[in-house]
């Protein structure tokens, strides 16, 4: 996913920051801004989140402890090349030491990612701010119980599609 910084100078029509040559940055920009408390705002430019995040959807991202993470949440964290990513959990372990990890999946890619520890977590999603046809902008509450229930379904269709495609592609290999 590739993100952009927005600035709230215009709510209308922001101000963004590209991050196309300057990831490395952009992304130390965003630790930064989820590490002193206030709350991320990106615009979403990648496709490996549909059908759920179309593209030019803004998203409110706060550091939120891993502990508080569940199934089925957006979060906003650095892979192993340090790209920012944004993907749902699909699982949620707890090591031996007391730590977390996470294994994550885009909503329109067939794998898994990598997985992830706790401390590549940059952020959750809170807030999708949606245009709607009308002009406006939807605001859509990620906590809200409708987004949780919807979130948490979504992520274990999502396992079991990957289960599925990946158990169908051994079978189908065996065969030809």
């Amino acid at each position: 996913m590739k993100n952009s910084h927005q600035h709230n100078q215009c709510p209308d029509r922001p101000e963004l920051l590209s991050m196309r040559g300057h990831q490395p940055d952009i992304l130390r920009l965003f630790e930064d801004i989820l590490r002193n408390g206030a709350d991320l705002r990106v615009r979403v430019t990648g496709r490996s989140m549909r059908p759920f995040l179309k593209g030019g959807e803004v998203l409110v991202i706060r550091r939120m402890p891993c502990s508080s993470l569940k199934r089925g949440d957006l979060i906003l964290y650095r892979d192993k090349n340090d790209l920012p990513v944004l993907h749902r959990i699909i699982q949620k372990t707890k090591g031996d030491d007391g730590t977390f990890s996470f294994l994550t999946k885009g909503d329109g890619l067939t794998g898994f990612d990598e997985e992830i520890h706790g401390g590549s977590v940059l952020g959750k999603v809170l807030v999708i701010e949606r245009p709607a046809q009308s002009g406006k902008t939807r605001h859509i509450n990620m906590n809200s119980l409708f987004y949780r229930c919807m979130n948490f379904s979504i992520a274990v269709a999502g396992f079991f599609k990957t289960q599925t495609y990946f158990f169908l592609s051994a079978a189908l290999a065996k065969i030809t």
